[in-house]
């Protein structure tokens, strides 16, 4: 069975989140439909809290969450405070958790962007103080990328290309906790050439199948044609 992630998506609609040189709500959703493209081009089945500036309270998202029943969680925000870089949150008892969040934390890390730490926050009861960790029944964790307010931080998520970074340095801690290996042909837009140069390759899906046997017949007949086919 494949795996399942989810992503929620921090504020919508109404609220906006933090607000400073960026709208929080706006690169949050950037972050994380970037993170679930770079997931689902690998074969993971992906679920967001919102697709579309909405309003999107924790509570349902933490509904949806367990409904989906994923194999683990990420919510997606960004900071204010007049701090710099980039951490994250994850239970407070470790386990998977815990690890997901180093993956995430050295993928960031790779992309430029300074750490404040992998961490934990309880409340006055010993427990998780965010709901989104303390009440998921997957190992969940929540990023925080930049902070909103500081223009230095602001500058490495103000457009959409830079957001698109850190989505899929999500995506690649998620699949190192996964155990799901980078298929280098789908991960990378480019080859190299015997001069050296990189010549710019896309890649096409022509189908999905739930039984492998209908997925093999479908390479046979596109290499008869003279494609290049594999199943994934």
């Amino acid at each position: 069975m494949g795996k399942k992630v989810f992503l929620g998506v921090g504020h919508g609609g109404s609220d906006s989140g933090a607000i400073g040189i960026l709208v929080e709500k706006e690169i949050n959703l950037r972050m994380a439909l970037a993170c679930r493209d770079y997931l689902t081009a690998r074969g993971v089945e992906v679920k967001l809290s919102r697709e579309t500036d909405e309003k999107d309270p924790l509570t349902e998202e933490i509904k949806e969450c367990n409904a989906f029943a994923p194999d683990i969680a990420v919510d997606v925000h960004n900071n204010s405070g007049g701090g710099n870089g980039f951490e994250v949150y994850y239970h407070y008892k470790g386990g998977l958790s815990k690890t997901l969040a180093e993956n995430i934390e050295k993928e960031v890390k790779a992309i430029g962007q300074n750490s404040r730490g992998c961490k934990i926050r309880l409340n006055d009861s010993g427990t998780d103080y965010f709901g989104f960790i303390r009440e998921t029944v997957c190992p969940a964790v929540i990023c925080e990328g930049v902070f909103v307010d500081n223009a230095a931080d602001a500058a490495q998520a103000d457009t959409s290309e830079k957001c698109k970074r850190f989505g899929e340095a999500y995506a690649k801690g998620i699949l190192k906790t996964l155990g799901i290996a980078e298929n280098p042909s789908a991960a990378s837009d480019t080859e190299p050439t015997t001069g050296g140069s990189a010549q710019k390759l896309y890649y096409v899906q022509v189908g999905a199948f739930k039984e492998k046997k209908n997925a093999e017949a479908l390479v046979t007949e596109l290499k008869k044609e003279g494609y290049s086919a594999f199943v994934k």
